[in-house]
């Protein structure tokens, strides 16, 4: 995130830096403009992409910019032309978040044209739209020199980021073995981290996967990437597979010493992967900070005290552990061994089924003209928005920067309520704390010099939160816009943070009552559809798991696919919740059985991971025919909860799991003492499935 705040603010501040030694400072903000333009396509992924959209904004904002100063004093063609820009640059969503931002750049400099003062000077429509195509062409250099020169960066950083997130989620988890346990507290945390990693391993799977130089790169660098990735998502999987009856254990081990331990294993774990996830970023070789043996042989000894029923529980848990610590120990070879190698498909092998071409079609944009998309109705309520927002503008009075309100507006205004009123809560006060530390900066410190040095910290910063934490970024970019005005104006900065807060104020006011009551778009309406779509994947993935333990044979590829589509849903499922809980009291949908299903999705995913560990654990257990039995139940269950929230064929019947298999023979009782294992956890995923068909029976749809 720094690197890409320092390279952003680098790029705006050394035009307007230069030229004003020559006394056209006018110039070098025209330039700046552009490079922020620009910046906005400029989002992580492979070279290709990045390169062709950013020639496409700068392209497209040139004769944007050119034809709006051009046509700037025929004020009824600009405000035809407005709904047009607006509507047809929205409606680029449907073709992903790289196009979203090619069309907010677009919207941005169509309003940021609109104004005489933005840049200051005198410049014809062609002299301005040169200088916006130079500050694009200034900054497309300066981000691909940077990407040729570190080829690797950006899949570091993304890597780095992503790990950093796994090692947040496991130390969310070992809460679970804290002497006092607020389960759900922690669950609801653990849950929002699994939508971040979801986010973080989609950038890393595009940059890595997407890109064949790295796949089939030899150097250590690019070699370690592609099975840090692989090896990270083993280790997630394994923090998955843990799910227990943690209020029922905590309340037999709770305070005992075993349980101090595993936190202090989890924890270290944590630590561990944050480590690495700092050397990668730094391109440092990382070295293991702690002594995990050693830690695991404190935990095998406790374990050993106990009788043998609560030593199968806890043993359970040591193992897992100790697979995580196999885990990081591949990382760590695979920097400091070259010729390690480890059983383990080739991610390249399985390139394809990861990744998919983006389509560019009319067919497409066609298919999302009407009501039913949610992108069709955001971008007619944006454009109605947006003229409300202009005629607006008339009524300010003795304001210069009226079209901060358009601005504000673009920035705010997302196809979904709830995201509309966070970002509308974001902002407010953003512009606020922001507004007080540029007056405080403007005010008291009058020396130009350290005034220059505080503005050039507070832009990084801008450029370095504004992507990942908005209210943090505001902040920053509002102070460091007040601080830039009392060099390049005589404006007072006092009008200058009241015109803004006043704008913002309007901008957000419109562009949240809209959302009431233009076209709105409810998650609520939609919610049945994303819960269903989560509850296939389950039982694609659960059919897939139980073919495994009968046969003891698995498509890796087919494993891994499923295995995705069900951490992508069951993120979705968490999001969609936190949306729906803050849009109004309209739908009779019950909070807390959403919430419910929520927790029961993911313990189901626990659940069934933990069944495939314990088979490729525990190669000597046998499949009975009671278990068959009670699979195929639990495949009909899961069916008939699917079918709540409407009709759908899967891809294999219950049923499909005998095909083509001999019954085995049939185990009275396993050999030993030992307890039945494997209907141990059928008996819990089956538990599971029943309180996933009571909730869902109890939520009206």
């Amino acid at each position: 995130m720094f690197s890409d705040g320092l390279k952003t603010a680098f790029s705006i501040i050394l035009p307007p830096l230069i030229l004003g030694f020559f006394g056209r400072i006018d110039i070098g903000v025209n330039i700046s403009l552009g490079v922020i333009l620009t910046h906005i396509c400029d989002i992580p992924g492979i070279m290709k992409d990045r390169r062709n959209f950013m020639i496409l904004s700068i392209i497209c904002t040139f004769i944007i910019s050119f034809a709006t100063k051009t046509l700037s004093d025929i004020t009824w063609l600009i405000f035809g032309i407005l709904p047009i820009i607006t509507f047809s640059m929205s409606m680029l969503t449907v073709y992903g978040q790289r196009a979203t931002n090619l069309g907010m750049s677009v919207m941005l400099c169509y309003v940021m044209s609109l104004s005489n003062s933005t840049a200051g000077g005198n410049f014809s429509p062609i002299e301005n739209s040169l200088m916006i195509l130079a500050g694009g062409l200034w900054y497309l250099f300066i981000s691909l020199s940077i990407s040729q020169f570190r080829p690797y960066k950006m899949a570091q950083q993304a890597l780095a980021d992503c790990m950093n997130h796994v090692a947040e989620y496991n130390r969310i988890k070992g809460k679970y073995y804290e002497t006092t346990l607020d389960f759900e507290k922690t669950t609801q945390e653990l849950l929002e981290e699994q939508i971040l990693i979801n986010e973080k391993q989609d950038l890393v799977r595009e940059l890595v996967y997407n890109n064949k130089k790295l796949v089939k790169d030899t150097t250590v660098i690019g070699r370690s990437l592609v099975f840090t990735f692989s090896d990270l998502n083993d280790i997630f999987e394994s923090f998955n597979a843990t799910h227990f009856e943690y209020e029922k254990m905590h309340e037999k081990f709770g305070q005992d010493e075993v349980y101090r331990q595993i936190n202090r294993i989890c924890n270290k774990t944590s630590l561990e992967l944050k480590s690495i996830a700092f050397h990668i970023n730094t391109s440092r070789i990382p070295k293991s900070k702690f002594d995990f043996e050693k830690e695991l042989f404190k935990l095998k000894e406790q374990i050993d005290l106990y009788d043998d029923e609560d030593k199968i529980v806890l043993n359970n848990v040591y193992l897992n552990l100790k697979h995580i610590v196999q885990k990081i120990g591949f990382i760590h070879r695979f920097f400091h061994e070259k010729n390690v190698k480890e059983i383990k498909k080739n991610p390249y092998e399985h390139l394809e089924h990861f990744t998919s071409p983006k389509e560019y079609t009319l067919k497409k944009l066609r298919d999302h003209l009407n009501f039913k998309s949610s992108i069709f109705r955001h971008a007619l309520r944006l454009s109605i928005v947006m003229i409300i927002g202009f005629l607006t503008t008339f009524l300010v009075s003795n304001s210069e920067h009226s079209y901060w309100i358009l601005l504000t507006i673009l920035v705010i205004m997302k196809p979904g309520f709830s995201v509309t009123k966070k970002r509308n809560y974001q902002r407010l006060l953003g512009t606020i704390f922001g507004g007080l530390i540029g007056i405080f900066v403007v005010y008291f410190i009058t020396n130009l010099q350290i005034k220059f040095v505080i503005m050039l910290i507070l832009m990084i910063f801008a450029y370095t939160y504004l992507r990942h934490i908005y209210v943090i970024g505001t902040l920053f970019l509002t102070a460091y816009i007040l601080i830039s005005f009392s060099f390049l104006t005589e404006y007072n900065t006092f009008d200058i943070i009241g015109e803004r807060l006043m704008d913002t104020l309007i901008g957000g006011s419109l562009a949240f009552v809209s959302s009431y009551l233009i076209f709105p778009s409810w998650e609520s309406k939609n919610i049945h559809q994303t819960f269903q779509k989560a509850l296939i994947s389950n039982y694609e993935f659960l059919f897939r798991i139980f073919s495994y333990v009968i046969r003891r044979d698995m498509n890796m590829t087919d494993y891994k696919l499923a295995r995705k589509n069900v951490y992508v849903n069951m993120a979705n499922v968490t999001s969609i919740f936190q949306r729906v809980i803050s849009e109004p009291k309209k739908s009779n949908i019950n909070a807390k059985e959403l919430n419910r299903f929520t927790i029961f999705n993911h313990s189901f995913v626990s659940y069934t991971l933990g069944l495939l560990e314990l088979m490729q654990r525990k190669k000597n257990l046998h499949v009975k025919t009671e278990h068959i039995d009670l699979m195929i139940k639990i495949l009909n269950d899961l069916l008939a909860v699917i079918v709540i929230f409407g009709e759908h064929k899967t891809s294999y019947h219950p049923n499909d799991l005998l095909n083509d298999f001999q019954m085995p023979i049939l185990y009275h009782e396993i050999e030993g003492r030992e307890p039945d294992l494997i209907m141990e956890i059928l008996e819990l995923i089956e538990e599971i499935v029943f309180d996933l068909r009571k909730v869902s029976q109890k939520m009206n749809w």
